[in-house]
Formats: structure tokens, sequence, C-alpha cells
């Protein structure tokens, strides 16, 4: 019986994994503007809902 020598094609390539400081920066504004605006989106919708009831 013999044995194969097999090489570890899971480790990827250094230079496929590390993405531009660019985008990096953009992913993360982006992240923060969604997560404000969804914010403003609820408080004026819950505005909107008191408002409505208000007798």
């Amino acid at each position: 019986m013999s044995k194969k020598n097999h090489t570890s094609s899971t480790i990827p390539n250094q230079g496929d994994m590390t993405p531009a400081p660019a985008s990096w920066w953009r992913l993360v504004s982006l992240a923060l503007v969604t997560g404000a605006a969804r914010h403003i989106g609820a408080l004026l919708a819950g505005l909107a809902v008191t408002w409505w009831q208000h007798d």
C-alpha cells in the first residue's frame, strides 16, 4: 500500500483575503449610515403612530 503525499489546499492565498482599505472604510460607513437611518425611521414611525392615536 503506497501513501500519497497530499498538500493542503484549504489555506487561501493572502492576496485574495486582504480587502482594500477604501472598501473596508466604505463598508463601515455604509453600516453606520444604514443603522442610523433605520433608527431614525423607527423613531419617526413611533411618533406618527403616537400622533395618529392621540385624541
